[in-house]
Parts: C-alpha cells; structure tokens; sequence
C-alpha cells in the first residue's frame, strides 16, 4: 500500500501523484457538476448568500454554528465549503458530528455518498489523537494520500513522525507530500537528511536521486543516487510491496539512468 502509491507519475518528473483538483474529487463525492459546484443553498429561509464568494460562506457558516452548534443543515452546508478550499479533515469531522446528531437527516443527502470515509477517517484521527498513536496517524495519512490530499496526508505524518522519528516509509511519503504541495525544497531536504542517516536503502537514494534530477536540473548528481539505488536493487534484498511494484522501479529506474 505504502509504496505502490509512490510510484505514480506527475507530468515529466516521474516521481509525484499527480494530483486531482479537490474540487474535482468533492464533485465526485458529492454529485456535483463543475460548472455548478459553487451553487450554494441557504440553510434557513432567511438565510441567503451570493454565489461564487466561498470565503464568505465559510465565515457566515461559522458564525451561524456557533450561534447554532446542532444545526444539522448547516454543518453539511460547511462540510461543502470546507471541501472545496481544501479543509478536508475539518469537513469530515463535521459530516461525523452531523450524522451523530441525525442520521436519518444526513443519510437522505448527497453527502451520504462520503459518510463512510468521513466516519472512518474522523474516528482515526479522533483514535489517533487521543492514543498518540503512529500507526494510526500513519494510516490516516495513507488514506488521504490515495486520495491525493497531500496538506492533510503531509500532517498525518507528521503527527506520526513526531511520536517516533525514526519510521522510514512515513519520513518519504512526508518528503513526498511536500512534493505534491509544489514544496520541492522541503522534500529534497527530507531526503538528503535521509540519505545521510540511511546511505544504503534503494527508496531513499531512488527519490532522492529523481528529485535532483528531474526538479533541480542537477543530473550528475542525481545520477550518483540512482546509481546507488541501481547498485542496491541487484545486490542486496529490497521488500517491494508488489510484483507490479517491483516491475515499475525497475523500469523506470533503467529510464532515468538511460537519460543521462
């Protein structure tokens, strides 16, 4: 599960998921079409907003909540506007506390196409939170990594990693997360620490060596790392998570040392 996810391409570089707008994939969950998805509809009779001022929505929601907490129609109408300015932890907990107060009311929505992920995901963190757990901030973060939203993936693994410092797979999907965000200092900084404290593990000098090739324009170097990561896949044993995995590095990894 971990490292299959790594493996997927992002443009040119090779290295990144490519990531879905989350608009997309709220449009998705929810039904929406794109050319609609900034509809918006009032939550009490008296309540009307303007279309396409998502920001507005967002804090007149807020203060009709806090005014209002067991507002079950408002809470889903927030969860929306959360989504689509990527807060999606913060939507999720709010489709959990909505369903908590009515599910029959939630269940009859849209949002019910999202219910079981939003219940899954909350209650994890909620777990994870509460049991300072790093397995479970690490399977959090896999969950929102598959899903390519990498601000709340990349805070996962943090919250994890500041439990135990030394996960290995949990540093380079940090690393990676950063990436994604377009935070390619910050990842490249992640893996050349990592690549000091593990000199010989093929992932670490694998990422590393891509990311100095194909994003800082530094081939020879790069090289160097995708030599060693080349070195270490066919002289010392590497867990892959799959045969499909195993197929993929391996050719990839001939591609770059091929495009010197």
């Amino acid at each position: 599960m971990f490292w299959a996810n790594l493996t997927c391409i992002k443009g040119d570089i090779g290295l990144m998921k490519s990531r879905g707008s989350i608009l997309t994939f709220v449009s998705l969950l929810f039904g929406f079409s794109q050319s609609h998805a900034t509809e918006f509809p009032i939550c009490k009779e008296n309540y009307v907003i303007s279309e396409n001022k998502t920001i507005s929505q967002q804090r007149s929601l807020e203060k009709i909540l806090d005014k209002n907490p067991k507002d079950v129609a408002c809470m889903l109408k927030l969860a929306s506007v959360y989504f689509r300015v990527d807060k999606v932890a913060s939507g999720f907990d709010l489709v959990r506390r909505a369903y908590a107060l009515n599910p029959n009311f939630v269940a009859q929505k849209n949002v019910s196409k999202v219910l079981d992920l939003a219940l899954r995901v909350s209650r994890l963190k909620e777990l994870a939170t509460r049991n300072k757990d790093k397995e479970l901030w690490n399977e959090l973060g896999n969950t929102y990594y598959d899903m390519g939203i990498f601000n709340e993936a990349k805070r996962a693994f943090e919250e994890s990693l500041a439990l135990d410092g030394g996960q290995k797979k949990s540093e380079i999907l940090l690393a990676l997360s950063h990436g994604n965000l377009g935070d390619m200092e910050k990842s490249l900084l992640i893996l050349k620490g990592m690549v000091q404290r593990y000199p010989y593990d093929f992932y670490v000098n694998y990422y590393y060596g891509k990311i100095l090739k194909n994003e800082f324009n530094d081939g020879q170097k790069g090289l160097v790392y995708l030599m060693m990561a080349d070195y270490i896949l066919h002289n010392q044993k590497t867990d892959f998570e799959n045969d499909d995995e195993k197929t993929f590095l391996l050719l990839d990894l001939r591609r770059e040392l091929e495009e010197k």
